[in-house]
């Protein structure tokens, strides 16, 4: 797939989301506090399988500007015929992302950064030398752009997100198809 053809998929998907969620007649309930949700995502900014924080900025609005933490990670094991390996990943999604909607139903665009600690081990026989090797270190992995749906409970309650989530990761590159489905709790 292109990438313009891909830019503009994904511009007449927020145009039509928009025109759903602005057409909503009802009005938006009423409260004090920040509406705020906890859940779990698998794929997506998480890698594999992470949990999340999300937090509207303004008090009393379901929508409008927000900021998302989380943790995820992923670990991976292998082996060649004289090599065993392991990979252990962590990161830590830090989002500042928008809602549009007034209700239960909004789209979710957003934009983060994606902190990474990484542990490798190694250990087997390398040009006649049997060794065990271990590293690990924190590094900036990239970042990333959110860009899907979320339903939320008018007060407290089931959450759904699913998003397409393109990652762009040094030395990788760019990574347009990921997507990513989140479940949790809402509540103000």
């Amino acid at each position: 797939m292109k990438l313009s053809t891909f830019l503009t998929c994904l511009f007449v998907l927020s145009v039509a989301f928009s025109g759903v969620l602005c057409a909503q007649k009802k009005a938006p309930p009423v409260f004090e506090t920040r509406h705020k949700n906890v859940y779990a995502e698998a794929l997506g900014s998480s890698l594999l399988l992470g949990a999340h924080f999300d937090m509207r900025l303004k008090k009393g609005q379901m929508d409008g500007p927000g900021l998302r933490a989380g943790i995820g990670g992923a670990s991976f094991r292998g082996k060649t015929d004289s090599l065993r390996f392991t990979i252990g990943t962590v990161v830590f999604p830090l989002e500042f992302n928008y809602l549009v909607g007034k209700r239960r139903s909004s789209f979710l665009a957003g934009v983060g950064l994606l902190p990474l600690y990484a542990t490798l081990g190694a250990s087997g026989t390398v040009n006649g030398e049997s060794g065990v090797l271990i590293k690990d270190g924190f590094t900036l992995a990239g970042g990333f752009v959110n860009m899907g749906y979320r339903f939320q409970p008018l007060r407290n309650g089931l959450m759904l997100q699913f998003t397409l989530t393109p990652v762009i990761l040094r030395g990788a590159g760019l990574i347009p198809l990921n997507f990513g489905l989140g479940l949790g709790f809402g509540f103000k």
